[in-house]
């Protein structure tokens, strides 16, 4: 019984979270990079170690647990029941020291790889076959032990503990940027002892991230025994790992172009594909040899689309209307209704003028994340109305102008990655900053 309640209470913290749209977590996040920014030594270690451990507590982060948790509770070892939930935690932390060692070289490059729309759809597939294997219906060889619980190897199980710090890098947000800036910050001297006190500050965050592993597998807050009450909790965690999966997948789309409701389209469409190949077989054969079959037949749908996408030939562009054109001509770019200056002297020309501030973002086409914050400029009305009493101004990261920002020391974050952005006055100075498109309320308070 005891160990139920600490299940539900993990649980039961999660969701709270989740209902308060991550809004304590984000301030939580503020108060450690406050923290680290006034830190050093020991104490910088103690403040990312705690940030690790919030960041533990996020919904996006929580579908990994009940995969650990089935993990380790199957697994066996000579060495002892703390033996594979060790090697999981060394092997997420060392995922975490690798990015110190990339972030202090690359000056935080690697950031960017995690916000292309094809490591958001990787990341969905992969949350899928997780939510599957979860209940069953898949056996994944490479991550699972439900089906091997006689191999003692620990090397598969090191091995998906950097799986899961992989997966968590990419949700756990301000913490994880905060730390790429301080280091992208002397990106310029790059030294070995940098280098090296980049990686274990990345690994200590990685550590405070692990501590749930911890708690469940090393000191004993496992699961109950087996019965039928838990395949109901399989079903449970499977239906909240697919419902994160489509989010990443609903996520990498939109960096392709495609709007939410094609998105939502294409994924029920997919799940009707492979519930009929699933159905269509005959009843006899195994439930994971179906459920194979189905996802190959799912790869060919997908297939088939893409290369007549690829063969047919593209329709016909309408001409732009007159409107749109002068715009064009003006070097102003019109999202719904609100208009985005392209020209830095333009812009801040218009600013002078009228007495405003100027938001600036930079923009990537290949970025999730900006186009979300985009679309939030459109839906968001407290947001838009807010952009309209400043002078906008959008930087592409192809263009000459953002390679002279991502140069200027006062920018570091733009060595992480997209997307960023800038309140200034007409002269320049900078008002506020920030690389997390979800504070809109932040900036609305200086807008207004």
């Amino acid at each position: 019984m005891k160990k139920l309640i600490v299940c539900l209470l993990l649980f039961t913290v999660n969701t709270a979270a989740q209902a308060q749209s991550l809004s304590v977590f984000d301030q939580m996040n503020d108060w450690v990079g406050t923290q680290l920014a006034d830190s050093g030594g020991v104490n910088a270690y103690f403040f990312l170690f705690i940030g690790g451990v919030m960041a533990s507590l996020l919904p996006c982060v929580y579908p990994v647990y009940p995969i650990t948790v089935n993990f380790l509770r199957n697994r066996k070892s000579s060495l002892g029941k703390a033996a594979h939930p060790l090697a999981y935690y060394l092997g997420l932390a060392a995922v975490y020291f690798l990015f110190g060692i990339i972030a202090s070289l690359t000056g935080g490059a690697f950031n960017e790889i995690l916000r292309f729309p094809l490591a958001n759809l990787t990341i969905g597939i992969l949350l899928l076959l997780m939510a599957m294997a979860a209940v069953d219906y898949l056996h994944l060889p490479f991550f699972g032990g439900q089906l091997d619980s006689k191999q003692q190897r620990l090397s598969g199980t090191l091995m998906m503990g950097a799986g899961a710090g992989l997966l968590s890098s990419a949700c756990v947000g301000p913490i994880v940027v905060s730390i790429l800036v301080a280091i992208a910050s002397g990106a310029s001297e790059i030294t070995l002892g940098m280098t090296i006190s980049a990686a274990f500050q990345m690994m200590f965050f990685g550590l405070g991230v692990g501590v749930p592993v911890l708690l469940l597998g090393v000191f004993g807050l496992t699961l109950p025994k087996s019965g039928r009450w838990m395949q109901y909790v399989q079903w449970g965690f499977a239906l909240l790992i697919a419902y994160f999966a489509y989010g990443y997948l609903l996520k990498g789309l939109n960096g392709l172009g495609i709007s939410d409701q094609v998105g939502f389209y294409i994924f029920v469409g997919a799940v009707l594909v492979f519930v009929s190949a699933f159905n269509i077989q005959k009843q006899e054969k195994g439930r994971q040899h179906k459920v194979k079959i189905s996802l190959y037949a799912l790869a060919g749908v997908f297939g088939f689309f893409i290369l007549g996408a690829h063969i047919l030939p593209a329709p016909v562009a309408q001409a732009n209307s007159t409107v749109n054109t002068q715009l064009s001509a003006l070097n102003i770019e019109q999202k719904g209704n609100l208009n985005w200056y392209l020209n830095k002297e333009d812009a801040y020309q218009k600013a002078a003028e009228m007495g405003k501030l100027v938001f600036v973002d930079f923009h990537g086409d290949w970025c999730t994340n900006c186009k979300a914050f985009q679309k939030s400029t459109q839906q968001n009305k407290s947001l838009n109305q807010a952009l309209q009493n400043a002078v906008l101004y959008k930087v592409y990261d192809t263009s000459q102008e953002f390679e002279k920002y991502r140069n200027d020391p006062r920018f570091p974050e733009l060595k992480v990655g997209l997307p960023f952005f800038l309140i200034t006055d007409a002269s320049g100075n900078v008002i506020y900053k920030t690389n997390d498109y979800t504070k809109t309320e932040e900036m609305q308070l200086f807008l207004n």
